[in-house]
């Protein structure tokens, strides 16, 4: 088995871990695994900086990441989370800076690949928008 096969399946059971891709048909995570970036970001690296123009999606496979806004971390990611989410789907620039907290194995989906798969897939669509709605809610002034 060659090592690009390898490397493609490890990335497609990586993928199919994640809640956002759990029920997706193995076709359909095939077909994006085609798509997909697989990158490795050393601890202390900034992935984003807070208002880079930014055209990729990032999903945590593993380690940990900090958001930074106006140089102050705010919120702690890790495996199975993602980031980069605002300004890919608002096309504009990264609302947050983004650093490896620990090594990181990053899968990246850029823009042009990303909106065509959440428009054929809808319960990936649904699972984005309800992680969007969870951390709306989680800062929410008025929840109890």
């Amino acid at each position: 088995m060659s090592s690009d096969l390898t490397s493609a399946d490890s990335l497609s059971e990586s993928l199919r871990r994640l809640a956002l891709f759990a029920d997706l048909p193995p076709d359909a995570l095939a077909a994006l695994v085609d798509t997909v970036r697989d990158e490795r970001v050393e601890e202390g690296v900034w992935v984003l900086n807070e208002g880079d123009e930014n055209a990729d999606l990032f999903l945590i496979l593993e380690g940990e990441v900090g958001l930074v806004r106006d140089e102050m971390e705010q919120a702690v990611m890790h495996a199975g989370m993602f980031f980069g989410e605002i300004s890919v789907l608002l096309d504009e620039p990264a609302t947050a800076g983004v650093v490896a907290r620990t090594p990181l194995r990053l899968a990246v989906i850029d823009r042009a690949a990303l909106i065509p798969f959440l428009l054929a897939h809808a319960t990936v669509t649904l699972r984005l928008l309800q992680a969007e709605a969870r951390r709306i809610s989680d800062l929410s002034p008025w929840r109890a």
